[in-house]
């Protein structure tokens, strides 16, 4: 009695399916024993843990190269002709289209003239409750620039005063004592 493929119930496709199969599982996967619970357990082999970085790190530089190769270079077009709609709650248009840029633009005049408190701190930032405010942005920024580059310049005037101060009482006190050393006698007396 001859034993063939068919009589297993196999077509010779299924037989080469299940062999690499099994040969692909046997790759991928490592039996590990547990002395804890004395049993035996699969885990991830190494050598898929090595496949799956080689394969992330491939796909990474593909997409990179895409990037560089198509996105990047009409980025700078894409955000210069990007316009913008305001619309309603309903999406409806409403005013006029701007650019990006122009938008940008609008967005940082807003923000250096909004009106902020003594420490920088915007209404909303602030508390509308103990909000003063009395000068923009700009100008609080401008003040901070220049209180922070005066206080600088006074402390290292100071700095330097007080090194020549110091060299010249120390210069002083030198010659004063050579002065009195010198003006002293010395004599000795013995009975």
């Amino acid at each position: 009695m001859s034993i063939d493929l068919k009589s297993l119930g196999f077509t010779q496709e299924e037989l080469q399916e299940r062999v690499v199969e099994r040969i692909v599982e046997s790759v991928m996967t490592d039996r590990v024993y547990s002395p804890d619970d004395d049993r035996e357990y699969d885990r991830h082999s190494q050598f898929r843990e090595d496949l799956k970085k080689r394969v992330k790190a491939r796909i990474d530089e593909k997409i990179d190269e895409l990037a560089q190769k198509f996105v990047l270079p009409n980025v700078a077009e894409y955000i210069e002709n990007l316009t913008l709609q305001q619309t309603n709650q309903w999406g409806e248009k409403k005013g006029q289209s701007i650019t990006f840029v122009e938008y940008l633009v609008q967005r940082a005049e807003a923000y250096m003239q909004e009106k902020v408190d003594f420490q920088g701190r915007s209404k909303e930032e602030a508390g509308s409750y103990s909000f003063s405010g009395t000068q923009t942005r700009i100008t609080h920024l401008v003040h901070q620039h220049l209180h922070y580059n005066i206080e600088k310049a006074m402390k290292d005037a100071l700095n330097i005063a007080t090194g020549e101060i110091a060299r010249g009482l120390h210069e002083t006190c030198r010659l004063k004592l050579n002065e009195i050393a010198a003006g002293m006698k010395v004599a000795v007396t013995t009975k």
